[in-house]
């Protein structure tokens, strides 16, 4: 448009012309000023470079997608990685815990058992020590 305003401008005939010109009249005055924008617009380096630049912006913003998309994923994963961790913190002292309360039940315990068994070894050897006194007449009453 730049070069048909400059070639024909605003003012003059050809302004007035186009508007009771009929179809196809004016086509020898713009066919080659026509002609020649079109050959300047369909080089075919400066369409392929720009065909060139918008597919590498297309291709990076594909690829930084797809970063951003990893690092959600990344996050996601870290996070639940974060969640288990603490997760297995609070189990392991759990466990801590349940496991000292056993020792401590399980010490009483051995020794509840310990107690029960002097107690009961005391009490036969006794009974055995009683039975072999009673036996050499340590219990009869002598006569004087």
């Amino acid at each position: 448009s730049s070069g048909i305003n400059a070639e024909y401008g605003q003012s003059g005939t050809l302004p007035q012309r186009a508007m009771t010109a009929k179809p196809y009249e004016l086509r020898r005055d713009f066919s080659p000023v026509l002609s020649s924008l079109l050959v300047q617009y369909n080089k075919s380096q400066e369409v392929d470079s720009m065909a060139n630049l918008h597919s590498e912006v297309d291709e990076v913003r594909g690829v930084m997608a797809k970063n951003i998309e990893k690092v959600m994923e990344k996050g996601e994963k870290l996070s639940r990685l974060e969640q288990r961790t603490a997760e297995l913190d609070a189990n392991a002292s759990q466990f801590r815990r349940t496991g000292v309360q056993l020792q401590r039940r399980m010490w009483w315990q051995n020794q509840k058992m310990k107690i029960v068994l002097v107690g009961t070894v005391t009490v036969i050897l006794t009974i055995i020590i009683l039975i072999i006194c009673w036996q050499k007449g340590v219990f009869k009453k002598k006569k004087y």
